[in-house]
C-alpha cells in the first residue's frame, strides 16, 4: 500500500472507531435505562407497602369509578374534616399526619389522596375541578360520611374547595384553607411547572435515580421544598421523611401531570367567585407565599363576602406550613370551628 492510499484509509479507520465508540455508548445507555426501569418496577410496590405500614391501621382504600383511592380516617368526632392535598404532594397522608393526629382528638379526619398521588391509582379522567370534587365526594360517601364537611385544602385544592363550596354549598360546613390557591392572573395564564414527558422519565425510574444520587441536592427541583419544610420540624422521623420524599419516584405520572396541565383552566373556573355569606371561612396563609406572589393575599380577601365569619390570617413559614406549624394550625382551627360551626 503506497503512502497516498494509507493516508486515505486513516479517516475511514477513525470513523469506524468513532462509530464503535458511539454504538457502545448507546448500548450502555440503553442497558442503564433498562436496568433502571426494571428496578423501578420491582421496587415501587415494595416502597408502597412500606408506606402503608408506616401509615398504619388508619389507612384504607375506597373504590371510586372502578379504581382504588387511598385515604386515612382518624378520630370519631361529630365534625368531619377533609384534608385535601396540594399539587404533586408525593405522600399526602404522611405529610398531613401531625396535623391530622391533632385534629382527630375532637373530629373525624379524612385525608384524601387524589388519583395520581400517594398510594392512589391513576385515572384517564381529565383533572378538572368538578371531576376531582366528584371523586372526593364519592370516596367520602364510600366511607359512610355524608357531610356537611369542613374542607381543609392546601395549595391547588383551594380551587377545588372553592368550586365545591360555590356549586354544592349544602355539603360544606366550613373551609379552613392552608395557604390554598385562589384566582390570580398569573395562575390563570401560567405554564405547567413540569412538562408531560416527565411521566416517561418517571416510568423508567429516572426520578428515582436522581433522588437516590444525592439526598442533599435536588437536581430537578422536585423535592427541595418538601425537604426544607420537613427538616424544620421534629414531627417526622428520618424514615418517614425518606418514605415521603421517596414517593416522588412515581408521583410525576400522567394523572398528576394532567392535573398540572389543567391548573390554569381550574384557576379561571373560580374567577370572580366569592364564598356564600353564610359559610365560615378561615384562610391561613404562609408569609413566604405572600412575599413570592403579589396577588396571593388580595385574592383571598377578594373571595370574602361576609367578614364577620370569613377571615384571613398569616403565619410565618413555608408553603407547606402545616409541617412545622401543625400545633398552631390545629389550635386555630378548633377555635374557629367552635365559634362558627354548629356541632351536628
Amino acid at each position: 500500500m503506497n503512502s497516498e492510499t494509507s493516508k486515505r484509509s486513516r479517516p475511514r479507520r477513525v470513523l469506524r472507531v468513532v462509530g464503535r465508540v458511539i454504538a457502545g455508548v448507546v448500548a450502555l445507555a440503553v442497558l442503564a435505562v433498562a436496568v433502571s426501569a426494571g428496578f423501578h418496577r420491582w421496587q415501587t410496590p415494595r416502597d408502597k407497602a412500606a408506606i402503608e405500614e408506616a401509615i398504619g391501621p388508619v389507612h384504607r382504600y375506597v373504590e371510586v369509578d372502578g379504581r382504588r383511592m387511598s385515604v386515612a380516617v382518624q378520630g370519631s368526632g361529630p365534625r368531619t374534616i377533609v384534608l385535601m392535598p396540594g399539587l404533586g404532594t408525593p405522600e399526602p397522608i404522611l405529610g398531613f399526619a401531625p396535623l391530622a393526629r391533632r385534629l382527630a382528638e375532637k373530629n373525624t379526619v379524612v385525608t384524601v389522596e387524589y388519583f395520581g398521588l400517594g398510594l392512589s391509582d391513576g385515572t384517564d379522567a381529565p383533572r378538572r375541578s368538578e371531576a376531582i370534587v366528584t371523586e372526593t365526594r364519592a370516596a367520602l360517601r364510600g366511607l359512610g360520611l355524608n357531610g356537611p364537611y369542613v374542607l381543609m385544602p392546601h395549595s391547588i385544592s383551594g380551587l377545588y374547595a372553592t368550586w365545591w363550596a360555590t356549586h354544592r354549598p349544602d355539603e360544606v360546613a366550613a373551609v379552613v384553607g392552608l395557604d390554598d390557591e385562589r384566582y390570580t392572573s398569573d395562575g390563570a395564564q401560567g405554564d405547567p411547572d413540569w412538562p408531560g414527558w416527565m411521566s416517561t422519565v418517571t416510568s423508567v425510574g429516572g426520578v428515582r435515580d436522581l433522588i437516590a444520587l444525592d439526598k442533599r441536592t435536588d437536581y430537578l427541583g422536585l423535592v427541595a421544598d418538601y425537604r426544607q419544610s420537613l427538616g424544620d420540624t421534629a414531627e417526622y422521623t428520618p424514615d418517614q421523611q425518606d418514605r415521603y420524599l421517596g414517593a416522588y419516584s412515581w408521583v410525576l405520572n400522567p394523572t398528576m401531570l394532567d392535573e398540572v396541565a389543567h391548573e390554569p383552566e381550574n384557576v379561571r373556573a373560580v374567577e370572580g367567585a366569592v364564598f356564600p355569606p353564610t359559610l365560615p371561612v378561615l384562610s391561613i396563609l404562609a408569609a413566604s407565599s405572600i412575599e413570592l406572589e403579589p396577588e396571593w393575599a388580595s385574592s383571598h380577601h377578594a373571595a370574602i363576602s361576609n367578614p364577620a365569619i370569613q377571615q384571613v390570617t398569616i403565619l410565618d413559614g413555608h408553603h407547606y406550613l402545616f409541617h412545622a406549624q401543625a400545633a398552631t394550625i390545629a389550635a386555630l382551627t378548633e377555635r374557629f370551628l367552635d365559634d362558627n360551626v354548629k356541632m351536628p
